[in-house]
């Protein structure tokens, strides 16, 4: 497998689009905690933290040239930033695939060593037979065009490293859940519920396993990405186990207080999830690159989930998460 073509000394600086998401959100302050100087890349006028430095770029609309002069002297990027929850498929288009493919020719035309981490996806393996965990040369067979997207953008990448355009890594993550999970997600939207009425709450049907992960190993994951030597063009980033979607929402419910009645709600409409595979992420790869393993159980991203699930949130105050990062939760 090729690798990239040099590691990171780091902290330096470090620009991160879509700052302001589910998933960006937290690497914006694992990177500041870190130690890195953070550019937010936002759409909207105000960043994720008053420590970062914010710029507003909508990076889909702009050429090349305007998102380079935002990484200029950047040691690190990071890419958080996609179409996700409720978004058309032009959206999908332009914010997963537009978007990448300026970022790559922006970084490919600039001076200087610069390292790109990507949050990829899971739901690139698309449906895949039933077996060991997902490794990372598997053939992709995408199902959605969410994922179809996804793919499309982590073969822009891995095809500019490989043509030794650019030094990158595509971290492609599992089910991401923990602290400011959207609203409009299966566990962020029942946190909501929960803490505005906890005597029932409505879910749509749940069947199967995922492989989950805690939003803050993903931002731990990004920091290791960032300086390790040597990365490969792809590493899977997960909790490495299927755990039952349903085990899940029952911690939840516990962690709310555990007086909840859940009401399934019949008919739901085809859902984003349709084709993701029921089979765990091999992170052996992880390990080994970036020296990173996951170090919180669900349990734990569940209570971080509920500890920032806060009143004021339930009337759309939350971060944006359209457009917003890879914040992949099951059948949301």
């Amino acid at each position: 497998m090729e690798t990239s073509r040099a590691g990171r000394q780091g902290p330096g600086r470090a620009v991160l689009l879509g700052a302001n998401g589910f998933v960006g959100r937290t690497i914006a302050a694992g990177l500041l905690d870190a130690g890195w100087r953070v550019t937010a890349v936002v759409r909207g006028a105000a960043g994720p933290d008053p420590r970062c430095t914010t710029v507003r770029l909508d990076a889909a609309e702009e050429p090349p040239e305007s998102i380079a002069a935002v990484i200029a002297g950047a040691e690190l990027v990071v890419n958080a930033a996609g179409a996700l929850w409720g978004a058309t498929d032009a959206e999908l288009d332009r914010g997963n695939v537009v978007l990448v493919e300026r970022l790559v020719a922006a970084l490919a035309a600039g001076a200087g060593p610069v390292r790109l981490v990507h949050l990829g996806s899971a739901f690139e393996y698309g449906e895949q037979p039933p077996g060991p965990p997902l490794t990372e040369d598997l053939t992709e067979h995408p199902v959605s065009h969410y994922a179809r997207t996804k793919l499309a953008a982590t073969r822009a990448i891995t095809g500019a490293v490989a043509a030794g355009r650019i030094d990158a890594v595509v971290l492609r993550i599992s089910t991401v859940i923990g602290q400011w999970a959207p609203t409009q997600s299966l566990l962020g939207g029942l946190a909501r519920q929960l803490a505005r009425d906890g005597a029932a709450v409505e879910v749509p049907p749940l069947s199967g396993r995922r492989d989950f992960v805690d939003v803050r190993d993903v931002s731990d994951a990004v920091l290791c990405a960032a300086t390790a030597p040597g990365v490969p063009p792809v590493v899977n980033i997960g909790g490495g186990q299927a755990v039952a979607v349903t085990k899940v929402v029952d911690l939840l419910i516990a962690r709310a207080g555990g007086g909840g009645r859940v009401v399934r709600r019949p008919g739901a409409a085809e859902r984003r999830d349709a084709g993701v595979s029921a089979r765990p992420m091999d992170i052996a790869l992880a390990r080994r690159a970036l020296g990173w393993a996951p170090a919180r159980s669900p349990a734990e991203a569940i209570d971080a989930l509920w500890r920032h699930t806060r009143p004021e949130d339930i009337g759309g105050n939350a971060p944006t998460p359209s457009f917003a990062a890879n914040g992949d939760t099951a059948d949301g």
